[in-house]
């Protein structure tokens, strides 16, 4: 968040240059997500402008850049086209009204602290997911690129859109490295292209005239009949703008050895995305090159994201009409260049490498994504993912279960292991080290379900730090099993926070006062006295 100690002239030079700098990168990608969207190309400009403003006041990473992004880009083409299509008076009301109530979500993922949350997804499910992003932007690209939707595709290499979009997406791959430090190969490409059809004259589709003036507010439109998509859609846009913000906000942390406040970031986006909405602008998230751009052309402070987006607002008044001569298939190949790089090429050749389970749920997040849409992919893929990661967790934790006699007793110390010893095998004992979570509760049971009944056992929780709510209901369970048969049940090592655990559900009323000891020593004194009477 923006203070008055990053006004100061030792960082003021490096942030001019990095919004300098990053507003050259962000500008054909900002026309270009807008043109893409449906929503026409001021509203990724403006998106541009009003979340790189207020993201970076209000941000908790002092170098990140806002604006348009691929996969809120994809999502909001599907949310004005079905929008529209159910409600043709009010679809695009109601979809911006959606882009504000994403940018409230995203205020209370910040206010409850969840943005550590949002960063634990695996590493398959975001490869597939952002995958698949990169295959539905290159799919979307078709038409523009080629004349021609999908099912009707026939390549014309003849066509002047056709071969001067190739040429651009040819430049994109082809531009040296070490002249886009100086150049972006995005701004070559516009500005070739857009020279080429002015000289040429040829008719082609052309992005059309932003207008030299501030986008009008808009109030917020609740349609009642699209209640229900309106607030999975605006789940799905502050779920998106979140992961990108947050995974951008590593990236910075890794470059520039900083920490960032994700959950205050989560608020500045939040901010950011609520405006946009109001004035109809595409909903934004932190963008990763642009982010990194700035960063290396010496932005420090969040003044230089508030001064990229003041240095696109400017180039928007002054030249916004030129736009006019800008072909939509520059645009298309800009696009078609960043749904090509971001699918994970990375992972896809290392595939032969990497566990069956992993490539499996990268490709099926992937198709999903490609075949269904984003919500259904992201929800299934983090499903499967944490089951099976809670699954193997329990496999670890059951490892922490041990019921044992005197023979296999190897943890007590002498004193204890001499008086298990002297009992003749009459006492079992179960001892639970480590956290213990529910997925270790059936385990639990089944261990004590296969033992002797007729012995008296020992629960031993020294070494237990944490016992889940269903782990806790499991003890009950076991506690009123053996009282229902007469038999002894003993609790010894109750620390405060497994104390806690157990009297949320009241179990220590289960069971009685002398049963329960501070230490497993005195328990087993208690019950080799018992033994003797």
């Amino acid at each position: 968040m923006l203070s008055l100690s990053h006004f100061n002239r030792h960082t003021i030079k490096g942030d001019i240059f990095g919004a300098l700098t990053s507003t050259i990168v962000a500008l054909p990608f900002a026309l270009a997500f807008g043109v893409t969207s449906g929503a026409g190309a001021s509203a990724g400009i403006y998106c541009a402008i009003i979340t790189g403003l207020f993201a970076s006041l209000f941000g908790g990473t002092n170098q990140q850049i806002s604006g348009p992004n691929t996969g809120l880009t994809v999502a909001m083409v599907a949310i004005l086209t079905s929008f529209v299509a159910q409600s043709p008076e009010n679809g695009i009301a109601a979809a911006f009204t959606v882009v504000s109530l994403a940018g409230l979500f995203q205020m209370l993922f910040g206010f409850f602290k969840l943005g550590k949350y949002f960063i634990l997804v695996s590493y398959p499910v975001i490869s597939g997911f952002t995958s698949g992003i990169g295959v539905l932007i290159i799919l979307s690209q078709i038409e523009p690129l080629f004349g021609r939707s999908l099912p009707e595709l026939q390549l014309s290499l003849t066509s002047t859109n056709t071969i001067l979009g190739l040429a651009c997406l040819l430049v994109l791959f082809l531009w040296p490295k070490k002249y886009s430090r100086v150049v972006p190969a995005s701004i070559v490409a516009v500005i070739g292209a857009t020279i080429f059809y002015v000289l040429v004259g040829v008719e082609m589709p052309v992005v059309g005239a932003i207008a030299n003036e501030l986008p009008s507010f808009n109030l917020p439109v609740w349609d009642s009949t699209l209640a229900g998509e309106m607030i999975t859609s605006a789940l799905l846009i502050a779920t998106l703008s979140t992961l990108d913000s947050l995974m951008t906000s590593l990236t910075v942390d890794s470059i520039s050895n900083d920490l960032h406040d994700s959950d205050q970031e989560l608020v500045g986006q939040g901010i950011g995305n609520i405006v946009a909405g109001l004035f109809g602008a595409l909903p934004g998230g932190g963008a990763t090159m642009r982010t990194v751009t700035n960063l290396r052309a010496g932005g420090t402070t969040p003044l230089s994201g508030m001064l990229h987006a003041i240095f696109i607002l400017a180039i928007v008044l002054w030249a916004g009409e030129y736009t006019a001569y800008i072909p939509v298939a520059v645009l298309a190949a800009i696009l078609t260049h960043v749904g090509i790089s971001i699918i994970d090429w990375n992972f896809l050749k290392r595939i032969h490498q990497v566990p069956l389970f992993s490539v499996g749920l990268m490709l099926s997040t992937m198709f999903m994504a490609v075949a269904f849409n984003l919500v259904t992919a992201v929800l299934i893929g983090v499903f499967i993912a944490n089951v099976v990661t809670i699954r193997r967790l329990s496999e670890i934790q059951l490892d922490n279960i041990k019921l044992c006699t005197a023979k296999d007793a190897e943890h007590l110390t002498l004193p204890e292991k001499q008086l298990l010893e002297s009992m003749d095998d009459s006492l079992l004992l179960l001892n639970i080290s480590g956290p213990i979570g529910f997925g270790v509760a059936r385990g639990l049971k089944q261990s004590v379900s296969n033992a002797d009944q007729n012995k008296t056992l020992l629960i031993d929780l020294t070494d237990a730090r944490f016992v889940g709510i269903t782990s806790t209901i499991a003890i009950e369970e076991i506690i009123v099993g053996y009282q229902s048969q007469g038999r002894d049940i003993l609790l010894s090592s109750v620390c405060e926070r497994v104390r806690n655990d157990f009297n949320k559900l009241k179990l220590l009323d289960k069971i009685s006062a002398e049963h329960v000891f501070v230490t497993r020593l005195d328990a087993l004194k208690y019950v080799k006295q018992k033994l003797s009477i």
